[in-house]
């Protein structure tokens, strides 16, 4: 098993290029209506299009899409869905292969 954490920012809205495995990944991540939403692609597929991010849920989740291994958020501090301002402190972003 293999656990990277992803490096996020406490802002409202951001896109990360990561290589996750052999594929070449972009997370976007959107605050909108008190909620955060990841948009996720491998190369130029969509594996999941603005998908609510809720703690310890996978986003990816469905296995026919391709995604090796998922990504999920952790709540450092208990169990809530992630809110911007705590990005990559009380909320981290993690990849995870089995």
């Amino acid at each position: 098993m293999q656990i990277l954490e992803i490096p996020i920012k406490p802002v409202p809205s951001q896109k990360l290029s990561v290589m996750l495995g052999e594929q070449n990944t972009t997370i976007e991540l959107a605050w909108r209506s008190n909620r955060l939403y990841a948009t996720v692609r491998v190369g130029k597929t969509d594996m999941v299009c603005s998908r609510l991010c809720l703690n310890r849920e996978p986003i990816v989740r469905e296995q026919y899409r391709s995604f090796v291994g998922e990504l999920y958020f952790d709540d450092q501090q208990g169990n809530q869905a992630p809110e911007f301002s705590g990005l990559g402190s009380r909320y981290k972003l993690f990849w995870v292969t089995k």
